[in-house]
């Protein structure tokens, strides 16, 4: 457990690569607590309060929670809470639904969540905790009691065989019997019993690391050594070539001429874009020409750069133009106190409308590059219907390639082209730097 602090962003640098102005000091800690098992928390009172459950309940096996309540209105609250926290409210069994109604009163609930009424005593409320903990659809259970002039249903809570159980009274925190943590608010057992399932499926995480083929090592160091700055298009091709990345390719041309030779010799339509000092972001920079389908075209193009641009210009790199699919951008920051941090997350132009992104430090096992994958808010509509294994190689190999070559201080791609049957590297920079020694102490995980 962690308490987290100095989480504000003012001390981000203004940064070249989308990848880079991501990597803020809070999102690169938290990506370390999130594979490294650390619970990471904001105050005190949230520590006590994992604390508490962490060290007096059993891990629930899932995510499914039933609340059990003598007062209906904070029964509601506890579940809303529960859904703000990641739970899942439990769909209780017939049966259950049954045993529960010869239990209590007519006017109860027998739906999730469970209210009692304030009519039933603690024997009777300890009988009902019985019922719903032996149902096979609850993984953990919140009680909610309030003392009534009838009496104090509290003293029926007890633990569930192998379940969680966590309890609330207003206004209160302590220990009941049988070591259960009780809370002063719905909500904040409900963040509780998160914890729980958190380090619950932390756990249980795969650690397998994926065996690559198809890296040259050493033409891949040959390019990066003795260089500083950014590569050159063709040899961030040449770079991502050699470990395996599936990459559009193209030709860097240096005159007009060269260009429309490239375009004929790839007899399709084009794309150009400016290799230019000072031009990072192509598109909004004017340095990128679309569907360019002739020689005429091409040489238009060309001279249009060349006014633009002016002595900045260095070349001009062109590349058959892809196929339509959605886009995603990966990329890698270089950390001198955590490693390289992989990050992914929206590409293309959505890239700079919604800053929606995952991050990771590398190396990342299978599970990490599945979370990474799956980690920004709209990764379930940007990969629906296409090749998910193919985004995870890709994941797996720009890992690879950050963890070979301290001398890769930046890569974005951006963007990598999804379709039903793979993906393709459309467009990337890489900024290397001289490798400076290295940490002796600097944190790593484990590849075997």
């Amino acid at each position: 457990l962690a308490i987290r602090a100095a989480t504000s962003e003012e001390g981000q640098r203004a940064a070249a690569s989308h990848t880079a102005s991501t990597a803020t000091p809070s999102v690169t800690r938290d990506a370390l607590f999130r594979q490294a098992g650390v619970i990471a928390v904001d105050s005190v009172p949230e520590l006590t309060d994992a604390v508490m459950a962490l060290s007096w309940q059993p891990l629930p096996s899932g995510r499914s929670v039933a609340v059990l309540s003598n007062a209906g209105g904070l029964g509601v609250l506890a579940a809303d809470a529960c859904v703000r926290a990641g739970l899942h409210v439990a769909r209780l069994g017939d049966e259950t639904r049954r045993a529960l109604a010869q239990l209590v009163p007519v006017t109860a609930s027998v739906h999730n969540p469970v209210d009692t009424t304030a009519v039933v005593d603690e024997e009777t409320f300890a009988r009902c905790l019985d019922v719903i903990g032996a149902d096979r659809a609850v993984d953990a259970v919140i009680t909610v009691t309030v003392p009534t002039a009838l009496g104090d249903p509290t003293g029926g809570v007890h633990n569930v065989d192998g379940k969680p159980v966590l309890a609330v009274r207003t206004g209160q925190i302590e220990r009941l019997a049988g070591e259960i943590p009780c809370y002063a608010e719905p909500a904040r057992a409900a963040a509780a019993l998160a914890r729980l399932v958190e380090r619950a499926e932390w756990l249980a995480r795969p650690r397998e690391f994926a065996r690559l083929s198809r890296i040259d090592l050493d033409a891949a160091k040959a390019i990066v050594a003795d260089r500083e700055g950014w590569l050159p298009p063709d040899e961030v091709v040449s770079l991502l070539t050699a470990f395996g990345l599936p990459v559009l390719g193209g030709t860097l041309a240096m005159t007009a001429e060269h260009a429309v030779a490239a375009q004929q010799a790839y007899d399709t339509p084009v794309a150009l874009k400016a290799l230019a000092d000072n031009l990072l972001h192509k598109s909004k920079g004017g340095g990128v020409e679309l569907n360019v389908t002739d020689a005429d075209g091409v040489a238009k193009a060309f001279r249009a750069f060349q006014e633009r641009f002016g002595d900045r210009l260095r070349g001009v790199f062109v590349q058959p133009m892809a196929t339509s699919g959605r886009e995603l951008l990966i990329g890698v920051v270089a950390d001198e106190k955590f490693g390289p941090l992989v990050v992914t997350g929206l590409g293309g132009v959505d890239t700079d409308l919604l800053d929606d992104r995952a991050a990771a430090l590398a190396p990342l096992s299978t599970a990490d590059a599945d979370d990474l994958m799956h980690g920004f808010r709209t990764a379930g509509h940007v990969l629906a219907g296409t090749d998910e294994a193919a985004v995870r190689e890709v994941l797996l190999r720009v890992s690879e390639l950050a963890g070979a070559l301290p001398e890769v201080v930046e890569l974005d791609i951006n963007p990598l082209l999804l379709t039903d049957s793979g993906c393709l590297v459309v467009d990337a920079r890489v900024r290397v730097a001289p490798a400076g020694q290295s940490d002796p102490f600097l944190r790593r995980l484990r590849t075997t």
